[in-house]
């Protein structure tokens, strides 16, 4: 992703505007990051240079959790804690749950 692209990029969960950017890799483009709404909570991750910023429905929590787990020692706290739609503490919170029952 190109770094200008942050001039124009709104989170399309509420057109909040504008979004903070984490970089967790990066040459003349950002390869691997998160794009963070403040306002909402939502979370957009970018991958090979494409930020993927589709609606919940069509998100995978499977592979969105994988992706937060292979950053999480970099990624923001906010998304770690409290993103949406999905994050490493309610992932925590599922399985403890599912191994109770």
């Amino acid at each position: 992703m190109k770094h200008k692209l942050l001039d124009i990029l709104a989170c399309p969960t509420d057109s909040f505007f504008p979004l903070e950017l984490s970089i967790f890799e990066e040459n003349e483009e950002i390869i691997s990051g998160i794009l963070f709404c403040p306002k909402c909570l939502h979370w957009y991750p970018i991958r090979e240079r494409i930020p993927e910023m589709f609606p919940d429905r069509q998100r995978d929590e499977e592979d969105e959790l994988k992706f937060l787990n292979k950053w999480k020692e970099v990624a923001p706290q906010q998304v770690i804690k409290v993103g949406k739609p999905f994050n490493i503490n309610n992932q925590l919170i599922k399985s403890k749950t599912k191994s109770f029952f």
